[in-house]
């Protein structure tokens, strides 16, 4: 199976010494292990991954929001765990954001990722923008905003908090960087499924092996690790 990673942050890192680790890559192990599958990890940004999931040019994506759009090419199992979606800007540059429409009001763009799913209230705002509007830019992955944030060319981007938090702590782009009370959505996330490339059968295995890793509470030993639970 070949399950798709983006180096960056907590829930999924890549170097020489570890190899791919971290809170998603835990959360794979744990199941695919658990179902008796083989599998591979690749480094994919976040817009391509849903696109390839689509077409089945891979198997796996972690932390994904059930939609019904999504759910038209992709079996989710879960959930996995609850992810929070938050502004962040640089604390030396700062914008009062506790509403939506104070995020929708900013001077500056903010760096949105292409095919990421923010939640209802922001998507009904955002199909009131006008074509000529830029509000919101499109980034192609995480270190493109993070350039764009330390540059000046954006007011912040949309972040999961936990990510923000984590990476304040181990990170030296992130030490600046401050969260706005506004908390943009909140939902569980799952695991995401192609369903070009999972058979009736393997899917019962992994909806079996999700099961018996909540009896377990191998899942709660995860978050646990990563200060979730």
């Amino acid at each position: 199976m070949v399950v798709r990673f983006e180096n960056y942050a907590a829930q999924s890192r890549l170097d020489e010494e570890k190899g791919w680790h971290g809170m998603d890559v835990d959360f794979a192990k744990a199941l695919l292990d658990e179902a008796g599958c083989e599998y591979k990890f690749v480094s994919i940004p976040w817009g391509r991954s849903l696109k390839m999931l689509e077409t089945g040019d891979i198997d796996l994506v972690l932390s994904v929001t059930k939609t019904l759009e999504r759910q038209d090419y992709a079996y989710f199992i879960g959930p996995q765990r609850m992810e929070t979606i938050v502004f962040a800007m640089n604390a030396q540059r700062r914008y009062e954001v506790e509403t939506m429409e104070d995020l929708f009001s900013l001077p500056v763009p903010v760096a949105i990722q292409q095919g990421a799913f923010y939640g209802t209230q922001f998507t009904d705002r955002y199909k009131q923008l006008k074509k000529n509007e830029t509000q919101f830019i499109f980034v192609p992955d995480n270190q493109t905003k993070l350039s764009l944030l330390k540059h000046g060319r954006i007011a912040g981007f949309l972040e999961e908090k936990f990510n923000i938090v984590f990476q304040s702590d181990n990170h030296p782009d992130f030490m600046t960087i401050e969260v706005a009370p506004l908390v943009i959505n909140e939902s569980p996330v799952y695991f995401a499924f192609s369903k070009r490339r999972t058979s009736t059968e393997r899917l019962e295995r992994l909806n079996q092996a999700y099961q018996n890793l909540q009896k377990t509470g191998r899942f709660k030993g995860i978050l646990k690790k990563y200060q979730l639970q």
